[in-house]
């Protein structure tokens, strides 16, 4: 068997590079990538917004009145709906969550058309005036882009999803002005997880998409404010107040976004009349307060300065809740992140203004809803350093520091408290998914391969004898010898079932006929779930560990009887946290279960459980994709390769599985 290298590796032997760095010239062309990304949506919005409101908006007004100005964003719901329902479904929403889930079930593996039709469906629906932001699209865009340059190169799961976190850095980074704060993103909402190789990794691409961007925009904050200081510390009781309240408030903000995502969904069944008569109701929430067309980031400057009055700041707050939810709910496209700044701009100059009217020397408004900006969007996304940076960075104002620890932790806790659910994690609960938080994914992400490897693997040199092989092996601590060249480094491995089978036919091979370049090889600081990946996706029973900086460096041998020992094991330490988490179902007398595998092609492929003919004598009662576990629900999307678990009566079975298996077949060649 000859070694397959993948093109990565072809890459880097070819130009000479040391191993360790092709992973960050991987990461620096996603973050060119993300940063163009990033800008060609900036613009496509601006000039979308002008060609819009500056044309099109006025016009309507000229032939009808200032009410014509509704039907605005009515223009583009039909354009957004075909472009997502003809081409990629997952670009519907606010993007951040279909990242997520690609990472969950995919290992971050987008389809790619995904980043172009989001793009463009979001830029029409920004630009047209939905009640939305850029800043889940761009997420959406950039860890598209990574998972292209990821799949092209063929690189293991957990580099491809360290890959896709990237994208979604840079995109952060280069659409707001915010390298660090699109890190923190990445690793916080994203990966959900640490360590340094991640993370210089993931700072590779934001500073260099943020480079990117900042060579096309200039270097200007992503929001204009003046700076703001911390009067007294007799202000602390009043950034309480605000955190528990945009607590509150982020609760009620997720809830609404997604239960009138469900109303939309149950009163209209046309994904375009659903649409149309959605955008329509944004258009008129606008001609009644024009600040709810777009992102708003002007508005916000306007409310810190302090020019709006307290009226007007709580019908903003409620009026914008309801106008991204309408938004999202009619089906278009736009990010979640830049209304909960609008939201929590709103609720903090509001109280501010109250807290000013009762300590008017210590309590600038201003300063209030700068804070409340970052904790509304920690209470939604549960993300507290993410939120305390972008405000950091987007405003260039450093002297809050503690009022926004304040009220950023504040709101985190309380919302937590409140419920475990964010604006992130609730879509792919619906789809199916169940972030892994539990020790189980813990120990397959945290545990190195050098802590399970063999180190003392035996060797032969490629000129080794049957007789000397076999003589090695009886000494030999496992089944599997390496073999050398003249100069010590690695070429193979022979097995004890290829020396007894030669041995038998009375062979005269040597070392060099025998070995078997192995298809695949693994770091010593890859993780469990690389090693379980390669080792599935490539067949073998061992895989030889080599260093990084010289992959003809073997530095030990590791088998699946090594991952599941040391999986024992740590569950076996932990198990005792986890009693009562599983749940056993009994099966019902008289039922039986069947496995329905979805084909490419087939009826089933591409559409959601709620739209294909289950029987009525039968329930789907999961849903497994590459190893994971899907809760099955309505709205969860099938795809080629999914398995189903059916559970049906067993007088019905014969019947239930001729509907389905003719659902699931792909077509006839």
């Amino acid at each position: 068997m000859h070694r397959v290298r993948r093109p990565a590796r072809r890459i880097a032997a070819r130009y000479r590079l040391p191993a360790p760095a092709l992973p960050f010239l991987l990461a620096g062309a996603v973050g060119v990538f993300a940063g163009l990304g990033a800008v060609a949506l900036t613009e496509a919005v601006e000039l979308l917004t002008d060609l819009f409101f500056g044309r099109i908006g006025p016009a309507f007004v000229d032939a009808g009145g200032d009410w014509m100005i509704i039907w605005v964003p009515v223009l583009v719901a039909v354009p957004v709906v075909f472009l997502i329902e003809r081409f990629a479904r997952e670009a519907r929403g606010h993007g951040v969550p279909e990242v997520m889930l690609s990472l969950e079930t995919r290992d971050g593996r987008i389809r790619p058309r995904v980043p172009l039709v989001k793009g463009i469906a979001a830029a029409l629906t920004v630009g047209a005036g939905g009640s939305v932001g850029r800043g889940g699209p761009i997420v959406s865009v950039g860890a598209g882009v990574a998972s292209i340059i990821a799949q092209e190169t063929q690189q293991r799961p957990e580099m491809m999803r360290t890959l896709v976190a990237a994208g979604a850095a840079g995109g952060v980074a280069a659409t707001l002005n915010a390298p660090i704060a699109g890190v923190f993103f990445a690793l916080e909402v994203i990966l959900r997880r640490f360590d340094v190789r991640n993370f210089t990794i993931v700072v590779t691409s934001a500073v260099i998409a943020n480079m990117v961007a900042v060579a096309f925009e200039g270097d200007v904050p992503g929001i204009r404010l003046e700076p703001h200081t911390f009067e007294s510390v007799l202000e602390v009781p009043f950034y309480l107040a605000l955190g528990a309240t945009a607590a509150v408030v982020g609760v009620l903000y997720v809830r609404i976004v997604y239960a009138t995502e469900d109303i939309f969904g149950r009163l209209i069944g046309s994904p375009y009349l659903r649409a149309l008569v959605g955008l329509l109701a944004v258009g008129a929430l606008g001609f009644w307060h024009e600040e709810l067309f777009g992102v708003g980031f002007d508005s916000i400057e306007v409310a810190v300065v302090g020019d709006f009055t307290a009226t007007t700041l709580a019908v903003l707050v409620v009026l914008k809740i309801v106008a991204t939810s309408v938004t999202l709910g009619a089906g278009a496209s736009g990010g979640v992140f830049a209304p909960s700044l609008f939201i929590g701009t709103m609720l903090g100059s509001l109280m501010g203004q109250g807290f000013n009217s009762i300590a008017s020397g210590i309590a600038p408004p201003g300063a209030y809803a700068v804070v409340g900006m970052a904790a509304l969007f920690a209470s939604a996304a549960r993300a507290p350093m993410t939120s305390l940076f972008i405000v950091f960075e987007m405003t260039r104002d450093y002297s809050l520091i503690l009022p926004l620890m304040i009220g950023v932790v504040t709101a985190t806790v309380l919302s937590q408290l409140i419920t475990r659910d964010t604006i992130y994690s609730i879509k792919l609960s619906r789809l199916g998914v169940v972030l892994p938080d539990d020790s189980r994914a813990l120990a397959m992400d945290s545990i190195p391969i050098s802590e399970v490897m063999r180190s003392d693997v035996a060797a032969v040199r490629r000129e080794a004898t049957l007789e000397e092989i076999a003589e090695a092996l009886s000494w030999a601590p496992s089944s599997v010898l390496a073999v050398h060249d003249e100069g010590g480094r690695f070429e193979g491995l022979i097995s004890q079932t290829d020396v007894t089978a030669a041995l038998q036919r009375g062979s005269t091979e040597l070392a060099s006929d025998l070995q078997i370049r192995s298809p695949a090889s693994v770091y010593p600081d890859d993780s469990l779930r690389t090693a379980i990946a390669v080792l599935s996706e490539h067949g073998v029973h061992q895989l030889p560990v080599v260093a990084r900086w010289d992959e003809q460096r073997l530095v030990g041998l590791i088998e699946q009887t090594d991952v599941i020992t040391a999986f024992a094991k740590y569950a076996a330490q932990v198990r005792p946290q986890n009693r009562g988490r599983r749940v056993t179902v009994p099966r019902p007398v008289g039922a039986v279960q069947l496995e329905i595998e979805v084909e490419a092609g087939s009826s089933m492929d591409g559409h959601s459980l709620a739209e294909i003919d289950v029987p009525t004598r039968a329930v789907v009662t999961e849903v497994r994709r590459s190893g994971v576990v899907l809760v099955p629900r309505g709205g969860t999307l099938l795809e080629a390769g999914d398995r189903l678990t059916v559970l049906t009566e067993s007088n019905a079975r014969l019947s239930v599985e001729r509907v389905l298996r003719g659902q699931g077949r792909g077509p006839r060649r």
